[in-house]
């Protein structure tokens, strides 16, 4: 994620005006949803969350949501949503796995839309993503390859 980044702070402010990519999120959402049974207790994790169109989709649904992601600028708009809305079980995390920052936590369910083609050493984040998925959880992932 990390050789993009700047590209993606400079995006941040007019990211969710783009109705492609709100709609990508709305269906990606109603897939998650048709796949994985969301719960009151559960926890996800939110990797490469940018603003928060699929946290957001999501988050009444569960008991919390943790937005990872690797552009402050990303991360500000959805803090600014979180704030604005006074979204109580939601939090982000600025991480960049290809500068070697760890995940963290405990999650029935770990997902990423449309992320994993910027990373560069993908099966170290897969290791990651082993480890914070508790048993029984859920690895939910869309991309382009």
């Amino acid at each position: 994620m990390s050789e993009n980044k700047r590209d993606f702070d400079q995006e941040a402010a007019s990211w969710d005006d783009n109705p492609v990519r709100v709609k990508l999120s709305e269906d990606l959402g109603n897939a998650l949803c048709a796949a994985v049974t969301l719960t009151p207790d559960m926890r996800v994790l939110d990797f490469g969350c940018g603003t928060g169109l699929l946290t957001s989709r999501i988050q009444p649904l569960v008991h919390s949501v943790t937005g990872v992601d690797s552009s402050r600028g990303m991360l500000d708009v959805l803090n600014r949503k979180i704030a604005g809305l006074k979204l109580h079980n939601v939090k982000t995390v600025f991480a960049d796995p290809d500068r070697g920052d760890a995940l963290t936590g405990q999650y029935d369910v770990v997902l990423s839309n449309m992320t994993l083609h910027h990373i560069r050493e993908i099966k170290p984040l897969f290791a990651q993503f082993h480890k914070v998925i508790r048993q029984a959880g859920y690895l939910c992932i869309a991309d382009l390859d």
